[in-house]
């Protein structure tokens, strides 16, 4: 009987903390720092236009002293997409191999190690800005770059918006990441592919 209690008692703890954790998780995903002067622009990609969209307007302003923006990871429906925004082969510095969030993290960092980069600026959707920054912020410990989080909203009708006026198919994107900040808040990308 007493450890029925406890188990019962840990189950409704656990469902407690994540009730609790939802609103102000969520209330947070968008991470949205001035941009700064950097080094290199990074692109944690996942086929949505709006990244390379608002990675390449930041490189037209000036923000990437080498010029160049790291995709992280390129692909030729994104590629293609650089392009159109105007943004030469020669100024996308190519990552293959990422296929999470974290891998962006590890992957993206040691590229800047190798090109004697010492600060960029992180680039992503703006609901997977607090995601974005908790896995980049543990990877570079190990590197103590100069990182800025600079968030890519959705264009809904001619006017880029944030993820909740963005409609259903974000607004459950951005539910979803609810449980992979968890995932990742716990260290589970090591076992899976968050």
């Amino acid at each position: 009987m007493g450890k029925r209690r406890i188990i019962i008692g840990g189950i409704l703890f656990i469902c407690l903390v994540f009730a609790v954790s939802y609103p102000i998780i969520i209330s947070n995903l968008i991470i949205d720092e001035e941009p700064v002067q950097s080094d290199v622009i990074i692109v944690t990609e996942g086929q949505m236009i709006v990244r390379a969209y608002r990675a390449s307007e930041l490189l037209h302003e000036g923000f990437s002293n080498s010029g160049q923006i790291i995709v992280s990871p390129i692909t030729e429906a994104n590629a293609q997409g650089y392009q159109t925004f105007g943004v030469s082969k020669e100024q996308v510095i190519p990552e293959t191999e990422a296929t999470s969030t974290y891998e962006n993290a590890v992957i993206s960092l040691e590229m800047m190690e190798d090109y004697e980069y010492d600060s960029a600026i992180i680039v992503s959707s703006d609901y997977h800005m607090l995601r974005t920054k908790m896995i980049y912020e543990r990877v570079n410990e190990n590197y103590n770059y100069n990182l800025t989080y600079v968030a890519a909203y959705h264009l809904v009708e001619d006017e880029f918006v944030p993820w909740y006026e963005a409609g259903t198919g974000t607004k459950a994107a951005a539910n979803r990441e609810f449980w992979k900040y968890w995932g990742y808040l716990l260290g589970l990308y090591h076992f899976f592919n968050l």
